[in-house]
């Protein structure tokens, strides 16, 4: 029997869609994902194949798992310089409201624990945290090293960029590390007078799909700020007039740290700059002799898809969660929690823990916005209680737990930031950084709506309809 030319190209794709099938459903079980996304993309591969095949090369692990290999042997070229530098940092009193069990976790991360000896500022204003970082800028004498997911072409950026050429003029090292999507907005001529005054502007993960270097769904989240090793800036506030709370009402967090964990971030920024570009410096300049600023005790923990060990933000947050003996409070602008944190809240209010979420009741991403509020009602009927700010956006990331341990950084309570993204949170014990945090927590709740169960149960069907389909895509957003 002849077969027409029709007939060859029907043949032939579907031999393509069959070789496609056969090829990427081994792949994925080898990742051994977790078996609702394994399932999820084996459906997807076996009812469309091709177009699961560019779903699978722009949002599938694959390549990561090369990244996390080369990643590996980065950290494994800086760490041991990095011990030897960080080793009088080492040997400080434990905090003693904390319990045993936790502070055991925490050192399994990274061999030390929380560090004594630092000294810590909170900012809730992006205004006078733009004004002290611009000041610190201006009072560099060695180095500055900069970590952002966005950096916005704004009066703000140009302000904070404007400092940074002011630097480098004067002989200051100068090295900014942006992310490639976040900041795919701001062009390379933005940075080109600090270019010009000798800075290095450098972008994670550039997308390049030569190479296949797109990692849309894995982005560097980070917020850091090292200046002359001794002093550093993390939180939530990326770069923009929209952080300094210019255009809109926006509530953040931010933290600058003095004392030994300054090592800490440092560090972290030394892994993302060798990794973007092979430079090493890991060096006594960057990591000057630590001293003791202040009480706190307070540790930096780093995760991100090349943490294949441990997810140590996630791991942390959810054993304090199941330790807390009194109160619980979550500020976050976007909720989507896994089944896991899902368990520690819900168990956490049930054994009598009062547990608080503040949220935004509007959002930046609608999406994430719609699927948070998919988990509320099992949250208020396990005695969760749930509050919505209704005239601003809170973007801060923070919790609190029994007066003893607080955080800040760049992860929210998702799961994009749990495994998807490389984040940063500085974890602090200490009663009167905590105190500090815990009464504006309850300041901004009483400017807060509070959600009902009853409120809950009376949605309009299609509004939980719309909540149930932003929920299936919980895993990516």
């Amino acid at each position: 029997m002849t077969i027409t030319t029709p007939g060859w190209l029907n043949l032939s794709w579907i031999l393509l869609d069959l070789a496609i099938v056969a090829l990427l459903i081994p792949t994925i079980l080898l990742q051994r994902r977790e078996s609702g996304a394994t399932l999820a993309w084996i459906l997807v591969i076996v009812f469309i194949p091709f177009l699961g095949l560019i779903a699978f090369w722009l949002l599938g692990t694959t390549r990561l798992h090369l990244r996390r290999r080369k990643r590996h042997k980065i950290e494994s070229h800086l760490a041991p310089e990095i011990e030897r530098l960080q080793a009088n940092s080492k040997g400080h009193p434990e905090p003693e409201q904390a319990p045993q069990s936790l502070i055991h976790l925490a050192r399994q991360f990274d061999g030390k624990g929380p560090l004594a000896g630092n000294r810590i500022e909170i900012f809730r204003s992006g205004q006078r945290l733009f004004d002290n970082l611009q000041q610190a800028i201006d009072s560099a004498t060695q180095h500055i090293h900069l970590e952002y997911y966005i950096w916005q072409a704004d009066s703000t950026g140009k302000r904070i960029l404007d400092a940074l050429v002011r630097a480098a003029d004067r002989g200051v090292e100068v090295r900014l590390l942006i992310d490639d999507v976040g900041s795919r907005a701001v062009k390379q001529r933005f940075f080109h007078p600090l270019h010009l005054a000798g800075g290095s502007i450098k972008r994670f993960l550039p997308v390049n799909p030569l190479n296949r270097q797109l990692a849309l769904n894995n982005r560097n989240h980070r917020k850091l700020v090292i200046i002359d090793g001794n002093q550093a800036f993390i939180g939530g506030m990326n770069i923009g007039d929209q952080y300094a709370a210019k255009a809109e009402p926006w509530i953040d967090l931010h933290a600058r740290a003095e004392g030994p964990v300054v090592h800490s971030i440092q560090e972290t920024f030394c892994q993302d700059w060798f990794h973007a570009t092979a430079e090493d410096l890991v060096r006594r300049d960057y990591f000057p002799e630590p001293t003791h600023y202040g009480p706190v005790h307070a540790q930096l923990l780093s995760s991100g898809p090349a943490d294949e060990r441990w997810k140590s933000i996630h791991l942390f947050i959810f054993t304090a969660i199941t330790l807390a003996q009194q109160k619980v409070y979550i500020e976050t602008p976007y909720f989507v929690p896994d089944q896991p944190i899902l368990f520690a809240l819900r168990t956490a209010a049930l054994r009598g823990i009062d547990v608080r979420l503040l949220l935004p009741s509007r959002s930046d991403h609608p999406l994430v916005l719609h699927a948070g509020r998919s988990f509320q009602d099992r949250l208020l009927e396990a005695g969760v209680r749930i509050f919505e700010l209704n005239n601003s956006m809170t973007h801060a990331k923070t919790i609190t737990i029994d007066g003893y341990l607080s955080t800040i950084g760049s992860a929210n309570l998702d799961q994009r930031s749990f495994r998807l993204n490389f984040e940063s949170n500085l974890f602090f014990l200490d009663e009167t950084i905590t105190r500090q945090m815990e009464q504006e927590f309850l300041d901004l709740c009483t400017n807060a709506e509070e959600i009902s169960l009853q409120y809950r149960k009376g949605l309009p069907r299609t509004r939980k309809m719309v909540e149930s389909a932003c929920r299936l895509l919980s895993p990516v957003l």
